[in-house]
């Protein structure tokens, strides 16, 4: 055997390994395993540089190799757990992780990966006591206590998960990580103002912090702080201005302002300058309308071309170019892309139809007409609440400008409050959201009532009657309407076919990952349409449905019953919304700029031979 040979290659595959140069390296020490294939050393590395490669299940296999041939080998089974966990083999994981804590019991690497074996296969509780084991070991260690505090979200210990971050920042505040942790996780549970508190705070410890000052911009400009939000983006622009992402960031938050030409002049160097960064060129599409010889859509065409061109680029691309021959009315190239852009974007999120149809049903089954009643008879007066309500591109930011024209109605914006609310009783409550809504009291109603009026108040204290236009409260009508039993309802309707399309050609900020594909929407907008059935049954009139398209045909029609239900004048404001129109932050923000008309009506019909798998669905 040529030792020489083998040390020769040996060297040569480490050094491609260090490298990242997988392919080379997974052909040297293919070579050297053929030569010597009973050595554990060689199919640990030739695992590695598989799992770089991104062939999972074959470095699997070869770490396994390896591990018979070296049973005591701790990173060997630690990095077979590792792997497995990639593949999301809950069971192999576990196994691996319990091979290396008998060779191990303190090792923090191998009692994670345990952990988060126990996590991956649904027993939180399991995860959560090594985890918490761990800490006994590392009482102030970072990474762990993150762990923990996920785990018991992933849980729905929401407050568990919360005491443990917040201890943490209390005796490690200078760790940046606790602090944004704890931020992002206050806002996944829709506590977007105490995000912000928690943000402000941290940046006292640490106001020097890039990464926090990013997340107080973010946290701005979800509060519709838009002022403070562009100064917020404007100083990170200062301290990093070759970063395209803030800069386009602080575009956006200048355009919701209604700031247009310095929004569009920061997009478009944003495309001179970052060729491959398409976002803004979404942004421009999105703001405009093409014509056929558009130059704007020539240069999209041509970077569309470009092999180098990064797969998540593509899709902000695809939606922009879509909507610019959706403009010059080539309508099945625009689909085509349309298509593409959505199915890249499907690919990065799950989405359960089943889980959704069952998770309507529970709010059904909680919300019986009997159950609803003796809420509402609990509720509070107060009457400044509208909540506008419904699908999302159902119409309901146009509403909204529409109705604060009126010198008598202002907007808060879209406010999570209500999700909010609901969650945090959850969290004391016997049983999950909605099942618990049997323990509420005269005291929880008056709380809730009272802590939503706050937050309204926050928003908007000048007006007789204040907008709360989140299109998901659709989900809690019910809550809704106990809380304020005196409080207008008004549900946007728009034609089912239109309503999905709208949605199909947008990408949403987060959390509507129905909207990506049209089988997913159908089997969404059923349940939706099912479960607002179920509200006009047990709300009867408290629940006004407004059309979409007499809205734009006929507006003082469709308005009136809503100002006559509010005990309001007519005014020829609502008539022209676009000359008093408010800050606006949704993804309706151009449009709803424009005059009312009947352009966005029936627009399916130019996608017809593209929409059975909607249509099929919506029909079954």
């Amino acid at each position: 055997m040529d030792q020489v040979y083998l040390k020769k290659n040996w060297q040569k595959a480490t050094n491609a390994l260090e490298k990242s140069d997988y392919k080379s390296a997974i052909s040297l020490l293919s070579k050297i395993q053929k030569k010597i294939p009973l050595e554990s050393g060689v199919q640990f590395a030739l695992s590695e540089a598989l799992a770089g490669a991104g062939k999972l299940s074959a470095a699997v296999r070869e770490c396994r190799a390896g591990v018979e041939i070296a049973p005591h080998s701790l990173e060997g089974w630690l990095h077979l757990g590792r792997l497995c966990l990639a593949i999301e083999d809950g069971p192999g994981a576990l196994e691996a992780f319990l091979k290396a804590r008998a060779i191990d019991s303190t090792n923090l690497h191998v009692i994670s990966g345990q952990a988060e074996a126990f996590a991956m296969a649904g027993d939180f509780d399991s995860a959560a006591k090594i985890f918490t084991d761990a800490l006994e070991i590392a009482p102030h260690h970072v990474e762990l206590t993150i762990a923990l505090a996920r785990t018991y979200d992933a849980a729905g210990k929401f407050e568990q998960a919360e005491g443990v971050l917040r201890d943490a920042c209390r005796t490690s505040p200078d760790q940046i990580s606790l602090w944004l942790t704890l931020g992002f996780a206050l806002r996944g549970w829709d506590r977007i103002e105490d995000a912000q508190d928690s943000c402000e705070e941290a940046r006292q410890h640490h106001p020097d912090s890039e990464e926090l000052l990013a997340q107080a911009a973010s946290f701005a400009y979800e509060l519709r702080n838009l002022d403070k939000a562009v100064s917020l983006y404007q100083q990170l622009v200062k301290l990093n201005p070759d970063n395209p992402v803030v800069q386009n960031d602080l575009a956006q938050a200048l355009a919701s302002l209604g700031n247009h030409e310095d929004s569009e002049r920061r997009f478009r160097a944003l495309t001179e300058s970052f060729h491959f960064f398409t976002k803004p060129w979404l942004n421009i599409a999105i703001g405009k309308k093409f014509t056929q010889s558009d130059p704007d859509l020539k240069a999209m065409l041509s970077i569309s071309k470009q092999a180098a061109l990064p797969s998540d680029q593509k899709m902000h691309l695809n939606f922009a170019l879509g909507k610019a021959f959706d403009d010059v009315k080539q309508f099945d190239r625009a689909f085509s892309f349309y298509r593409k852009g959505n199915q890249q974007y499907r690919e990065q999120i799950n989405f359960d139809a089943g889980s959704v149809k069952h998770y309507f049903d529970l709010i059904k089954d909680a919300f019986t007409a009997e159950e609803s009643k003796r809420l509402c008879s609990l509720g509070s007066a107060d009457r400044k609440p509208i909540f506008i309500l419904g699908m999302p591109r159902s119409g309901t930011t146009l509403l909204e400008q529409v109705l604060c024209a009126h010198p008598e109605i202002g907007t808060a914006g879209e406010l999570r409050d209500l999700a909010r609310i609901a969650r945090t009783f959850s969290m004391t409550a016997s049983q999950p959201w909605p099942a618990c809504i049997s323990e509420l009291e005269q005291k929880d109603i008056s709380q809730m009532a009272s802590d939503y009026l706050e937050s309204l108040e926050r928003q908007n204290s000048k007006d007789a009657f204040v907008i709360d236009k989140m299109p998901q409260n659709f989900l809690h009508t019910g809550l809704a309407a106990a809380l304020f039993p005196n409080a207008i309802l008004i549900h946007c309707v728009r034609d089912p076919l239109d309503t999905c399309l709208s949605s199909y050609f947008q990408i949403f900020p987060g959390g509507i990952d129905f909207a990506y594909d049209l089988e997913d929407l159908g089997h969404y907008y059923r349940c939706y349409q099912n479960l607002m059935d179920y509200w006009r049954k047990i709300l009867g009139s408290r629940l006004v449905d407004l059309r979409y398209e007499e809205l734009v045909s006929d507006p003082r029609k469709a308005l009136h019953p809503i100002l006559e239900k509010l005990d309001l004048p007519w005014s020829d404001a609502c008539l022209s919304h676009q000359e008093s129109i408010q800050r606006v932050d949704t993804l309706s923000l151009y449009q709803v700029r424009q005059p009312l008309n009947k352009g966005s009506t029936q627009r399916w019909r130019n996608y017809e031979k593209h929409l059975s798998p909607l249509t099929r669905t919506l029909d079954s």
